[in-house]
């Protein structure tokens, strides 16, 4: 500490005083008690009891500020439910034979947050006023090491708080005292309002109620020629087609009336709860995109000229519903939609390849784990666990691979085992060089990071959505959903090893006139090698999750009994297969941590 800051410590550490501004005959000797453990925990601080929240902002406690303001809240809340219920369970009683289950639960419901309300708020403020010459202490003793902590009294700290509880505590409080409305209710609000511009635009009136009216007599007028109609003893076949289409025109319009009146009849509460209580309000509504699909199609001109079985892309488009309207979710899930399909038509032969790549992979890791015969791949986890990771990992192996040959799951483990080695293979090859790249690249590094963020934060069923959507329903899909949701680890964890390397080792190589590529190649990968290896377990560990739910779209192995046993509700199948992909997660992590640290140690 230099002798600057030594003198304005000092200087501030003068008095209680300079630090509470107001209130020193109260705080100075408060302190000084709390200081000495002569404080008794059940001490209050009377303005923290009353009005906890101002004092905070007065003071500029700002974490019992925002506890006082949740407990308080939840305690209003829990009353507020009080108010909502009452006014049901009077109407229940109404009819209390009919709603003797509807009163009961109402009863419960008044009694249990009332109580709970009254509870929390007492409690809360008794353990508000108790803890707040505590938590200012703290904040003093902290003041007098570093300036910037708030300390002194602030009216603009106390409308900040204000400001704050204005945004928070009105609109959650009336919130509590409503009734949730019919999920589609504010949808109906926003077709209603688009259904009565529309018509407004198509009559021409300058308000609604001129609207109704015009609308109302071309219905009446309709009702005459109706009325007509009923008069005839006999209808021509041209009368009973214009019967039928003053009846159709006369229906649409009364349908147009009930909408404008509906839209007409909506309150303010109305519009103010859709904006602000139930959900986000709907800010836009789009015409929809057109639907437009994309196929294969016998191309007849080059068949004629001798090329058979030569085919052609046709575009076929259907122009959108007239007067749909869509909110942006629909309108980018439809364009996405629309993407894919014009992607798989036109990169069908380049999807198949890569099926094609994958599935003969498979196939041949499949044979490889399931025709060895199983002492030898016994004998090898063992000798990996015995030569890397000490006895007792080795006792686990062998305990774990018991457990998969007892219960007769040995060839279905080899069929996952088989899936995470292609889905590894596959990120390895791929993740290395990006996460080199990633290392020597700062803007490719800037661009990569948030991506491998959303790669590693979406839930992993949705990778099976673009999986199935372009190759369908396989086991090569689920090695690609695999891979994508298993590669972020790889790829991070090998551009954190580089990066990791001591700038004094790399000068030094440069010195002895190493180039670029032997920088990379003798010394950053080498040294690297424990992050990287730290990446492969994540990416194994990933991979035999994401195996699990790869079973939904073909995978097979174990996986797949428990997605079957989730189907058929047999636990206990599902629970075995569970615990043996856990048992072989498990080997693969303890044998892996092993290397690494024999790496590490190098």
């Amino acid at each position: 500490m230099s002798g600057a800051e030594q003198r304005e410590i000092e200087e501030r550490d003068v008095s209680v005083g300079t630090f509470v501004a107001q209130r020193d005959d109260y705080y100075a000797p408060t302190f000084e008690r709390y200081q000495k453990g002569n404080l008794k925990f059940w001490s209050q601080n009377p303005m923290a009891l009353l009005v906890p929240w101002l004092w905070a902002a007065f003071r500029g406690v700002w974490l019992l500020f925002w506890l006082a303001l949740a407990i308080d809240l939840l305690a209003l809340v829990c009353i507020m439910q009080v108010f909502k219920f009452m006014p049901l369970l009077e109407e229940a009683q109404q009819n209390a034979a009919q709603n003797t289950t509807l009163i009961e639960r109402y009863t419960r419901w008044i009694r249990n947050f009332g109580t709970t309300g009254v509870v929390v708020f007492v409690l809360g403020r008794l353990w508000l006023g108790s803890r707040a010459n505590p938590w200012y202490y703290r904040q003093y003793s902290r003041w007098r090491i570093k300036s910037a902590v708030p300390s002194g009294t602030s009216m603009k700290r106390v409308v900040i708080g204000v400001v704050i509880m204005a945004l928070i505590m009105p609109l959650t409080v009336y919130r509590a005292t409503q009734i949730r409305a019919d999920e589609r209710a504010c949808l109906k609000q926003v077709l209603a309002a688009e259904e009565t511009d529309t018509l407004m635009a198509q009559s021409g009136a300058a308000d609604i109620p001129t609207m109704i009216a015009g609308i109302q007599h071309r219905v009446d007028g309709i009702t005459a020629q109706m009325a007509r109609f009923e008069t005839l003893d006999e209808l021509t076949d041209a009368q009973k087609t214009e019967r039928a289409a003053l009846r159709k025109e006369g229906r649409d319009l009364q349908r147009n009336i009930d909408t404008v009146n509906s839209y007409v009849a909506l309150s303010a509460k109305d519009h103010f709860d859709c904006y602000f209580i139930d959900d986000f309000p709907t800010l836009a509504r789009l015409d929809p995109p057109e639907d437009v699909t994309y196929r294969r199609v016998p191309d007849q001109e080059a068949i004629a000229a001798g090329n058979a079985g030569a085919t052609m892309l046709s575009r076929q488009v259907r122009p959108p519903v007239e007067g749909r309207q869509v909110t942006i979710f629909t309108y980018s899930a439809e364009s996405i939609d629309k993407s894919i399909n014009y992607l798989r038509a036109n990169f069908a032969t380049a999807f198949d390849a890569m099926t094609n790549v994958l599935r003969q992979s498979l196939i041949r890791v499949e044979v490889a784990f399931m025709q060895t015969p199983w002492p030898v791949v016994a004998f090898l986890f063992i000798a990996l666990s015995w030569a890397f990771a000490g006895t007792g990992t080795t006792i686990f192996v062998v305990s774990s691979l018991a457990f998969l040959a007892v219960f007769e799951l040995w060839q279905v483990a080899m069929q996952t085992m088989a899936l995470v080695v292609v889905s590894t293979a596959v990120c390895i090859l791929i993740g290395l060089p990006v996460g080199v790249w990633m290392a020597k690249n700062r803007w490719f590094r800037w661009f990569t990071e948030p991506m491998l963020d959303i790669m590693q934060t979406i839930p992993s069923l949705s990778y099976l959505v673009p999986a199935v959507a372009f190759f369908g329903i396989s086991q090569p899909p689920a090695v690609l959903a695999t891979v994508i949701f298993a590669m972020p680890p790889m790829i991070k964890l090998t551009a954190l090893g580089i990066l990791q390397v001591p700038e004094s080792t790399k000068e030094a190589a440069m010195a002895f006139g190493a180039s670029e590529r032997q920088l990379l190649r003798k010394v950053e990968l080498p040294m690297a090698v424990p992050s990287i290896m730290a990446g492969l377990n994540q990416t194994i560990m990933l991979a035999l999750s994401m195996a699990t739910i790869s079973a939904f779209i073909g995978a097979e192995g174990l996986g797949a009994i428990v997605t079957a046993s989730l189907g058929d509700a047999q636990a206990g199948k599902g629970l075995l297969a569970g615990i043996a992909i856990a048992l072989v997660a498990m080997m693969i992590d303890r044998i892996l941590k092993g290397i690494r640290n024999s790496f590490s140690r190098i």
